[in-house]
């Protein structure tokens, strides 16, 4: 498992993810999982980009 980690606000989020062919799965700080097919995307943006997502879904929540 390889991991990713973005700051926002001050506050650090990780995200750990696996790359099994070409499918990416990606595990959330709130242990929830998204999946993605790669076709040719970089694994580590790809598991940036899902935790952007789940950074943003966080702070329109507040």
């Amino acid at each position: 498992m390889e991991e990713v980690t973005l700051e926002h606000e001050g506050k650090t989020y990780s995200a750990t993810y696996v790359q099994v062919d070409d499918d990416l799965i990606v595990c959330l700080p709130d242990g929830s999982e998204r999946c993605t097919t790669l076709r040719g995307l970089n694994p580590e943006q790809a598991a940036k980009s899902h935790l952007r997502g789940y950074i943003g879904a966080l702070t329109r929540k507040r």
